[in-house]
């Protein structure tokens, strides 16, 4: 991976083992992280305690996802759905855009391989479990 790329993703990058559970996952972040993926939701966590942060983040964040997700336009949508399945296109320059909106919104994450030199992303179970749900149901 470029080191442009890694320049991009310097904010969301988490230089940390996978984790595949969301709560975890927020657990992994520093501070300004956490504060990001709030300010997308409009959601103030800044004179939270930590476990608590976590919690209002976790609860926006699953309990919003459907809502957001319906606010997407076709090419989001397709985007997701090529995360989600693991056939990414990464020549396609909105990738990299829906990659910031993805992880702004708390639904992807980005961990550094252990060489440094890719991401790995994640979205996590629970985000995946009800994104199946809506699958089958439309």
């Amino acid at each position: 991976m470029s080191d442009f790329l890694l320049k991009i993703f310097e904010k969301e990058t988490i230089n940390k083992l996978p984790l595949d559970r969301l709560y975890p996952i927020l657990e992994s972040l520093d501070d300004e992280q956490l504060l990001h993926i709030a300010d997308t939701y409009s959601l103030d966590i800044e004179n939270l305690n930590g476990q608590e942060k976590i919690t209002a983040l976790e609860k926006e964040i699953k309990g919003r996802f459907s809502e957001v997700l319906n606010t997407f336009d076709e090419k989001e949508h397709k985007s997701f759905y090529d995360f989600y399945n693991g056939s990414v296109d990464y020549s396609d320059e909105n990738v990299y855009v829906n990659m910031k909106k993805f992880t702004a919104l708390g639904y992807m994450y980005l961990f550094l391989s252990k060489s440094g030199t890719y991401f790995n992303f994640v979205i996590p179970v629970e985000l995946v479990e009800i994104y199946e749900n809506l699958l089958a149901n439309s």
